[in-house]
């Protein structure tokens, strides 16, 4: 792992973003979408928010794995909380984008785009940015942790 944190930071921070953006979802969402047997829906709350995740991870973690430039574990978590808080505005319009190519005509790009984006905030935005923070503390700790760290 300390291999993957040095040599591949945006790599390390995209899989973990993206692992965690996976999870959460698949704890809510999963049990009834498994019932159903419906593969659109499994794409639209459980694959596009770990992809939302690990683009998020990808462009904005990488400096985590820093521990020159982030000073703390609470700095961590505040950025870890941030990442996460930029794939929920990632995860909107990719998830309007999959849902008007499924199903075709029924709504606005623009109108669904900000009704996600909406309702992310106000229902699920709080456990975002608590998996988000505790993701960030936790590579920021493996980054401070790992052998030839400088801190």
């Amino acid at each position: 792992m300390t291999g993957l944190l040095r040599r591949w930071p945006r790599s390390a921070a995209a899989l973990a973003f993206g692992t965690a953006g996976l999870l959460l979802p698949a704890a809510w969402f999963l049990p009834a979408i498994v019932r159903n047997q419906d593969r659109v829906a499994v794409a639209l709350y459980v694959g596009l928010p770990g992809l939302a995740a690990a683009l998020a991870g990808a462009a904005l973690g990488r400096r985590l794995l820093d521990p020159v430039r982030v000073r703390g574990p609470g700095a961590a978590a505040l950025r870890g909380a941030a990442v996460a808080s930029a794939a929920l505005v990632l995860f909107a319009p990719l998830f309007a984008t999959l849902f008007i190519w499924t199903a075709p005509g029924r709504t606005n790009m623009l109108g669904l785009t900000a009704l996600v984006l909406v309702f992310s905030i106000v229902a699920v935005w709080w456990a975002v940015a608590i998996v988000g923070a505790a993701v960030g503390w936790l590579l920021h700790r493996l980054a401070t942790q790992a052998p030839g760290a400088t801190a």
